[in-house]
C-alpha cells in the first residue's frame, strides 16, 4: 500500500545517520541554529530512550512513532532534521519509505568515521560517563547505507561547517520553514 505524498515541494527532508559519537546531533543542532525557526528536529534516542524508554531493537514502537512524527512536522510545514544511528536493519525500511513519499528536497547522510575516532570524540560528551567503549563497539555498524539515491558518505575530513554547508547547500536551504517565527 503506498501512502500519500508528505510535506511539499517547499519541504526540506535531511537524514542524518551514523555510528555513536560521529558528529549527528552537532550538525542537527548546527542546522537548526542557521536557519532558524521552522526546522523540526527529531532525535531517534530522544523518542527512544526518552520519551518511550525502549532498548533499540528491531520492531518496537519508536520506529513507527519517528514516521509519523517526520510525516506530520512535512505535512505542517517544517523542514525536518531526521538524526540518529538508525541502524539499517532496525529502521531501513521506515527511512526508505519517507524518503519515497517526501514531495520536497530530500537529503540522506551517513557519517563513516573509524571506531577510534568515535571513541575519541565520545570521550568528550557527559554521555562517556554512562556509554562505554564496549558498548559502543557492539552498536558499530561500518558503511551501514540505506542504497537511497542520492545518499552520501560524510569522512573524518569533514568538519562540523564545512558538513552542515554541504547539506544546505546540497538542499538549497536557505531559511526555516513555514513555522519561522517565535510563538509569541
Amino acid at each position: 500500500m503506498r501512502v500519500a505524498q508528505i510535506g511539499d515541494g517547499t519541504t526540506r527532508l535531511v537524514v542524518v545517520r551514523g555510528n555513536s559519537g560521529s558528529g549527528k546531533s552537532s550538525t542537527a543542532q548546527e542546522i537548526r541554529r542557521r536557519l532558524g525557526y521552522g526546522v523540526a528536529w527529531v532525535e531517534q534516542d530522544y523518542v527512544r530512550r526518552t520519551l518511550l524508554r525502549e532498548h533499540d531493537k528491531f520492531g518496537q514502537p519508536n520506529v513507527g512513532l519517528i514516521d509519523l512524527t517526520v510525516r506530520y512536522a512535512l505535512d505542517h510545514g517544517y523542514h525536518v532534521v531526521l538524526e540518529g544511528i538508525l541502524n539499517n536493519r532496525t529502521y531501513g525500511e521506515m527511512l526508505r519509505r519517507l524518503v519515497a513519499d517526501h514531495a520536497g528536497v530530500t537529503g540522506a547522510y551517513y557519517f563513516q568515521l573509524p571506531f577510534d575516532e568515535t571513541i575519541r570524540r565520545h570521550s568528550t560528551r557527559e554521555l562517556s560517563k554512562v556509554v562505554t567503549a564496549e558498548q559502543m563497539r557492539d552498536w558499530y555498524r561500518d558503511i551501514d547505507l540505506l542504497g537511497v539515491s542520492g545518499e552520501q558518505v560524510i569522512g573524518i575530513d569533514s568538519t562540523l561547517d564545512q558538513t552542515v554547508d554541504r547539506i544546505l547547500t546540497d538542499l538549497d536551504w536557505t531559511s526555516g520553514g513555514a513555522i519561522n517565527e517565535p510563538i509569541q
